[in-house]
């Protein structure tokens, strides 16, 4: 095999054990792997976040996101906002409950995101980003 195919393989394991890491945290929370990646988003971002602002930069799909969050908000962790000036553009809030929620999930896995990012240089970080994003996993798609 020759060494880009090697690197591939091995870059797309490991993409895959992270992928497995993360599903395994979100069960262990009760949780499918699109709530738990909302509620993370939700609980990190600085800025209100759209249902529509989850499907064009998270890549969720429409359906995907609209059952996730009709099952937050009939748990009481989410309400949804409309967005003055539109149609039916909704911002996804976090409740009380939500954030409580949140907490402690998202703030547990975080604890342990900082520990093992932190082994790493803020110049070793940066330079995953830029080769990730070099790499631009988004032209990948399936044929057809």
């Amino acid at each position: 095999m020759n060494t880009l195919k090697k690197q591939m393989l091995e870059i797309n394991q490991l993409c895959n054990e992270s992928d497995g890491i993360y599903h395994d945290i979100a069960q262990s929370y009760g949780l499918s792997d699109s709530i738990y990646w909302i509620l993370y988003i939700l609980y990190n971002s600085d800025t209100a976040v759209s249902q529509t602002d989850l499907c064009n930069n998270w890549y969720y799909s429409k359906q995907t996101v609209n059952s996730s969050v009709s099952s937050m908000v009939q748990k009481g962790w989410v309400a949804l906002e409309v967005v003055a000036g539109t149609r039916n553009r909704k911002n996804i809030i976090l409740t009380q409950s939500g954030q409580a929620f949140c907490s402690k999930v998202i703030g547990e896995t975080q604890e342990i995101e900082e520990r093992a990012f932190s082994r790493i240089t803020e110049e070793e970080r940066a330079l995953f980003i830029s080769l990730f994003k070099t790499l631009d996993a988004g032209n990948i798609r399936a044929p057809g």
